[in-house]
C-alpha cells in the first residue's frame, strides 16, 4: 500500500502505485496517475491530467500539472506527461498544454532546480538540466543533456540543441543549435561546449569538426545559408555535424548568431 500522510489530500480517482510515498500536506488531484517508486514530499502540489512515470521526486512548494498560464487558455482536457527518474525541486511550476488535447512533456532524468518555470505545451527530453530560477515560457523544445544556466530565460517556441549549454542570467529569442554555449541577451553562441561533450563521450574526431562548424557558422559573419553550404563542402559529414545542420535547416524561429563587425551575420 501507498504510504500516505494523514494530513495529505489524495482524492478517490488518483491512481496510485502500492510503494509511492506521499507526504504532509501534499495534494494529488483526482486525475493524477503517479507510477512506482515516486516520492512525493511535504506540501507538494499534483493535479490536471499528470501523469508520473517510476522514481520521480518531488519536493515541497512545488506544483505540477496546473492549467496554462494563458490567456487563450479556454478549459477543456490538457495533459502533463513526466518520465522517470525525474526530480523536481521547491518551487517548480510546471503547467499543462494551452488547447484542448495537447500535453507539455517531460522526459526523464532530468533535474529542475528550485523555482523552475516550465509553461504549457514544453517538450524536454531526456537528461536536461534547469538551474535555480530558469523559464521556459510555451512551445519552447529542450533536446537532450541541455544545460540551461540558472536565472535564464527562454521565449515562446524556442528550441535548445542537444548538450548545449546557456550561460546564467541570459534571455534568448532564436533557437541554440545543439552543442554549442551561448550567453546574453541573445549575445551570440560563443563557443563549443567542450566540457560537455567530453563528459558525454564524444569522440576527439567529432569535436574537432565542432569546432570547424563553429568557426564556419559563429566567426566568418557569414548568412546562414552560406555558412551550411561551407560547412557541408569542408567538414566531414559525421553524424555530430549532421545533427547541428539539421536543426539549423529545421529551424523556424531562426538560429541565434553572433554579432560581427556591428551587424548580425
Amino acid at each position: 500500500m501507498p504510504r500516505i500522510h494523514p494530513t495529505a489530500v489524495v482524492e478517490a480517482k488518483a491512481e496510485i502505485a502500492d510503494d509511492v510515498e506521499i507526504g504532509a500536506m501534499a495534494y494529488v488531484g483526482p486525475d493524477v496517475k503517479i507510477g512506482p517508486g515516486c516520492k512525493l514530499l511535504p506540501q507538494c502540489h499534483v493535479t490536471g491530467y499528470t501523469t508520473l512515470g517510476a522514481n520521480n521526486t518531488v519536493y515541497p512548494f512545488a506544483s505540477l500539472g496546473t492549467p496554462a498560464e494563458d490567456f487563450g487558455f479556454e478549459g477543456g482536457k490538457t495533459y502533463l506527461r513526466i518520465g522517470n527518474g525525474n526530480i523536481f525541486r521547491e518551487g517548480v511550476t510546471v503547467n499543462t498544454g494551452t488547447k484542448p488535447d495537447t500535453e507539455t512533456v517531460i522526459g526523464n532524468s532530468c533535474f529542475l532546480m528550485a523555482n523552475v518555470h516550465v509553461a504549457h505545451n514544453c517538450i524536454l527530453g531526456n537528461n536536461v538540466i534547469l538551474v535555480v530560477g530558469a523559464g521556459l515560457s510555451g512551445y519552447v523544445t529542450i533536446f537532450d543533456r541541455a544545460f540551461v544556466s540558472g536565472l535564464t530565460g527562454i521565449h515562446q517556441f524556442c528550441r535548445v540543441g542537444r548538450l548545449a549549454m546557456l550561460s546564467g542570467g541570459s534571455v534568448f529569442s532564436k533557437d541554440i543549435p545543439p552543442f554549442m554555449t551561448a550567453e546574453g541577451r541573445n549575445g551570440g553562441v560563443k563557443m563549443v561546449n567542450l566540457v560537455g561533450l567530453k563528459r558525454a563521450g564524444i569522440s576527439d574526431e567529432a569535436i574537432r569538426a565542432l569546432r570547424d562548424v563553429h568557426r564556419i557558422f559563429f566567426r566568418l559573419g557569414l548568412n546562414t545559408t552560406n555558412a551550411i553550404a561551407q560547412i557541408k563542402a569542408e567538414v566531414p559529414l559525421l553524424p555530430e555535424v549532421k545533427e547541428f545542420l539539421d536543426f539549423c535547416e529545421s529551424s523556424e524561429r531562426g538560429v541565434l548568431q553572433n554579432r560581427i563587425a556591428g551587424k548580425r551575420s
